[in-house]
């Protein structure tokens, strides 16, 4: 049996535990029943469909030969395809922000992967076919289109859950962040089984094309050589199935479809592999297909268009206003009658190489002659004789270059007007989300939008070498990305990404002397983010050195306080400290920001545990339960509790459900002596 004092060391000896991050479930926004507040001209549904990554050279009806796309190539031949479909931002969140909204990101707000959410005050195009009285449904495929982002807005359905065992995470355990395109498709022909007899607004968003390129047999097979164009080519099965389920309920008359792509992919074009740095038409240029009733088929629109044109095109179409916030036009004149839309002005941004690398971002003018792209090194490209954009010649037309610029600033706001980007605080799950997407978070710090940073061209060789690095990592071989990201620390001092990728790379080895040191670079060459100060604080817990850790954990806390792993540190080291009132007034902030946080719950029963207060440790040990029945530890808390009370069958109960979930090596101290317990007990694990 144990005793009392051993029970009291036991419960004491809980505080120091590798504390893990509750998974947050919300539910997504729903508009409820509305009136409609105007009835649309014409009695049809609308199908978004939106492809994540697509190039536009990639499928066979824009002169892909090599890569089967019968589906989509059907979808243009009965109705119309615009040649020279421009996205706003080569980035998944803020570009599908601009389609939904038909606005530029300075209006709407999401400027960028994570911590931006969509202005609440905006219309989109849910919100808006919702108060007309359209039943409203999205599917999406990755996490980066979480409800968390603001992009649920008017969906009375917006199903954005990770769950699925056929396909996890190769890149940060127990973290999904994407689902495969038949689930999304099961998940939305599921919705219109039930709701295809009204009138409805259904948005399908496919992750697949996204790096890394992993695409099911037989696309693997039938494209060994080219896995992107193998995951294009299962992307347009996807929409096969939908589009022949709508045409088997009879629905392919009556529903106005609308298939573009997010953004390109640069497949090694101007030293950029994925995208997000470079504003070249690899990643902006997109595909953008239109078909339905009355309009016409085979059309092929040449002049260029925008993303920020759907929503007023999908407008228009039905008689509906396109809100008072849309920046795009209505393409409906170029559509139904072959005439020439009415802006040939495309404004473009990336602030990627700003927040994720230190370097300056980048904005851009276009027209279906010329490209500006403003960057420390402004470049103009000439599509006539160039449509590859290698040949800058700014310098050969600076009165065009001039006339292109003072459009860029009539969007983006005044050079001089340029200042601190206010970035929301992103939690850890998020976080983890986006690394598992090949979206680095370098974490929350400082960023001044006002050009300045290395020109993101002067980097090309940084992003090759972070490439080949990245790679490794991808496959666990740590030691071989390590000496290639030493070379371009000292190349590039200022870029967190690679500080990002060298504490990863130590920590996954044990080396954790080196991990410090890199940190401690980072801090010295003004790298300073709250991933850097928590990473740091965990190493000195490492070594019991709480009071240095307490010391950057703090410094975490206060630039993110969303960051619940290192909250949850800060609140053990305090409770170890002895430091109670400290720990109490952090937990009590976690639950403020997530009250169903089990972590927080399991280290407030410990903490009233010292303060003799059982019943109310029971309650949060019970809570932590109930929030994350996957979590190890406030099972063994319960079972010290029903022993010491002498509820030894309950005890028992909760010690093997403890061993259940226990980590052998997160766990490694505790699981003998719950072992022991139940010997005591009698009991076998």
């Amino acid at each position: 049996m144990i005793d009392r004092a051993m029970h009291k060391r036991a419960i004491l000896a809980l505080v120091i535990q590798c504390l893990l991050l509750a998974g947050c479930s919300k539910k997504p926004e729903s508009t409820g029943e509305q009136e409609p507040k105007q009835t649309p001209r014409r009695d049809v549904n609308v199908l978004l469909i939106t492809i994540d990554t697509l190039r536009a050279d990639y499928l066979s009806c824009y002169g892909r030969k090599t890569i089967s796309t019968p589906h989509i190539d059907g979808l243009a031949a009965r109705g119309v395809r615009c040649a020279q479909a421009i996205a706003q931002v080569p980035l998944t969140a803020p570009s599908h922000a601009s389609i939904l909204t038909g606005a530029y990101p300075q209006v709407h707000g999401v400027r960028d992967m994570g911590g931006f959410v969509l202005d609440g005050k905006i219309p989109t195009l849910a919100t808006i076919l919702a108060e007309a009285g359209f039943e409203t449904a999205a599917f999406v495929g990755a996490s980066v289109l979480s409800h968390h982002y603001g992009l649920n807005r008017g969906f009375a359905t917006y199903s954005d859950s990770m769950r699925d065992e056929k396909k996890v995470s190769k890149k940060l355990p127990g973290v999904v962040a994407e689902v495969r395109g038949e689930i999304v498709t099961q998940r939305a022909l599921e919705w219109l089984e039930k709701s295809s007899s009204k009138r409805f607004f259904l948005w399908i968003h496919y992750y697949d094309p996204h790096f890394p390129y992993d695409p099911p047999e037989p696309y693997r097979s039938r494209y060994p050589a080219d896995p992107y164009g193998g995951e294009v080519a299962y992307a347009d099965e996807q929409v096969g199935r939908v589009l022949e389920a709508l045409a088997g309920r009879r629905l392919q008359d009556r529903t106005l479809t609308v298939l573009l792509a997010d953004h390109g992919e640069s497949l090694g074009e101007h030293g950029e592999y994925t995208h997000g740095v470079f504003l070249y038409d690899s990643t902006v240029h997109i595909p953008l297909i239109f078909a339905g009733p009355s309009l016409p088929a085979g059309r092929v629109v040449r002049q260029q268009v925008r993303s920020i044109d759907v929503l007023p095109t999908i407008a228009d179409y039905l008689g509906l206003p396109s809100g008072d916030k849309a920046q795009g036009v209505s393409l409906m004149p170029a559509i139904a009658e072959g005439k020439s839309p009415r802006s040939n002005y495309c404004y473009m941004e990336t602030l990627y190489p700003k927040t994720q690398m230190g370097w300056s971002e980048l904005r851009g003018m276009r027209t279906d002659e010329w490209k500006l792209i403003v960057s420390p090194k402004p470049e103009l490209y000439r599509f006539s004789d160039d449509s590859g954009e290698t040949r800058n010649v700014v310098e050969k037309n600076p009165a065009d270059a001039d006339r292109l610029q003072k459009k860029v600033w009539e969007i983006a706001g005044p050079p001089q007007g340029l200042r601190q980007l206010q970035l929301q605080p992103v939690d850890e799950e998020k976080r983890r989300e986006l690394e598992a997407l090949g979206y680095v978070s370098p974490g929350r710090r400082t960023i001044h939008v006002d050009m300045s940073g290395p020109d993101p061209k002067d980097r090309v060789a940084v992003l090759g070498v972070l490439e080949r690095a990245s790679n490794a990592m991808n496959h666990d071989r740590w030691k071989d990305a390590i000496p290639l990201l030493e070379k371009i620390s000292r190349e590039d001092a200022a870029n967190p990404v690679i500080y990002k990728h060298l504490q990863l790379c130590y920590e996954r080895l044990g080396q954790f002397d080196r991990e410090e040191r890199t940190c401690i670079r980072a801090i010295e060459n003004k790298v300073e983010s709250d991933d850097i100060f928590a990473n740091l604080g965990e190493v000195y817990i490492r070594r019991g050195d709480l009071a240095r850790a307490v010391e950057y954990m703090e410094k975490a806390a206060s630039l993110n306080p969303a960051n619940l792993q290192n909250m949850d540190n800060l609140a053990t080291a305090y409770l170890q400290l002895g430091r109670q009132d400290d720990t109490r007034r952090v937990l009590n902030a976690t639950l403020a920001r997530d009250a169903r946080h089990a972590t927080a719950h399991n280290v407030l029963g410990i903490l009233d545990i010292q303060q003799s207060r059982p019943e109310q440790a029971r309650r949060h040990f019970e809570q932590a339960v109930e929030s994350n029945p996957d979590l190890a530890e406030p099972y063994m808390n319960l079972g010290l509790l029903a022993q010491s009370g002498g509820d030894f069958k309950s005890a028992i109960a909760f010690y093997r459900s403890f061993l259940k979930r226990a980590d052998t090596e997160k766990h490694r101290d505790y699981i003998p002596k719950v072992k022991a317990a139940l010997a005591d007990l009698g009991a076998n694990p």
